[in-house]
């Protein structure tokens, strides 16, 4: 059964097929509800690329993720250690009090994935030299990985044969370093919840935190960061992987 991550609320939706129009792979479909039109997204074919939920004026366009389980989850002490893309430096004034305030909520690790990205791209140079592989695409993006999957097949056999940045710090953090915390990811990308459910990934990381959801919590929760310890990030200490 295909997972429903892009959702539509049929009762803000003013059926004006911005979304239709915007839509890379025809994913969204109109119907009729009561007399009126109304635009929905088809789950099977959706890629999670994020543009119709970006381009709907209405609110009638949202995601889902695992923030709050993810939260809950910390609440009753469970054992939670966190991967934090990147882009974490320009999504906050200061992330080091967003880790602060992890550590606070119940995280045990905090780690930068950019010692992922690092892993990665020496795989990537390990790869291309010793496959003398000579056109590959990339894999950190799990929508391109989503559209090559659905709608180009036979580029499948072209796919990196290595993880995105922030599996490879799973599988380094889990196989090599022995935490068998279970793992959450914090990153701005909607789509990266059907790779962590992608039997490939090996439920290495259980759970997926956007950014948007999580500035949301905090702001639902009343809590202020400025107010959070300033914290680094634990061990794992990356090169130029933070550019990624």
């Amino acid at each position: 059964m295909t997972n429903v991550i892009v959702k539509t609320d049929e009762a803000k939706c003013a059926g004006c097929n911005k979304c239709i129009f915007e839509c890379p792979v025809n994913a969204n479909v109109a119907k009729i509800v009561n007399d009126k039109n109304k635009i929905s997204v088809e789950p099977e074919k959706c890629i999670h690329c994020g543009r119709c939920i970006k381009i709907c004026d209405h609110g009638a366009r949202d995601y889902t993720d695992d923030t709050e389980e993810f939260f809950l989850r910390l609440s009753q002490g469970e054992k939670i250690s966190v991967l934090v893309a990147p882009a974490i430096r320009s999504s906050f004034d200061d992330y080091k009090r967003l880790l602060g305030f992890l550590k606070q909520a119940g995280a045990n690790l905090v780690f930068d994935v950019s010692f992922g990205a690092d892993i990665c791209t020496w795989a990537y140079l390990k790869a291309v030299k010793e496959q003398n592989l000579k056109s590959i695409i990339a894999q950190p993006c799990p929508v391109i990985v989503d559209y090559i999957q659905k709608y180009r097949p036979e580029l499948i056999p072209n796919l990196a044969p290595i993880q995105s940045p922030a599996m490879c710090s799973a599988i380094y953090l889990k196989d090599y370093m022995g935490i068998d915390d279970r793992l959450a990811f914090i990153s701005p990308c909607i789509g990266k919840k059907s790779e962590f459910e992608d039997p490939n990934t090996k439920d290495y990381i259980s759970f997926n935190v956007t950014v948007g959801k999580l500035k949301d919590y905090i702001q639902s929760k009343g809590i202020r960061l400025s107010s959070c310890p300033s914290v680094e990030f634990d061990q794992c200490r990356a090169n130029l992987g933070f550019t990624f």
